[in-house]
């Protein structure tokens, strides 16, 4: 089940560098994302399967 991105919950736990290096993007990029600059749907398909896994992880 889909339950979307919670970035909130994300960047609760994980600062953008922690982020960045879970998902092997860089820390300017991981903090656009988080600052809502950047549009999922602009980043490749291997990240955005990372970073919906990292929230996965970051739910359970």
């Amino acid at each position: 089940m889909d339950i979307g991105m919670n970035f909130d919950l994300m960047t609760e736990k994980l600062t953008a560098y922690q982020i960045s290096r879970a998902v092997d993007i860089s820390i300017d990029q991981a903090q656009s994302i988080i600052d809502g600059q950047v549009d999922l749907d602009d980043l490749d398909q291997e990240t955005i399967d990372k970073l919906k896994n990292l929230n996965d992880k970051l739910m359970n």
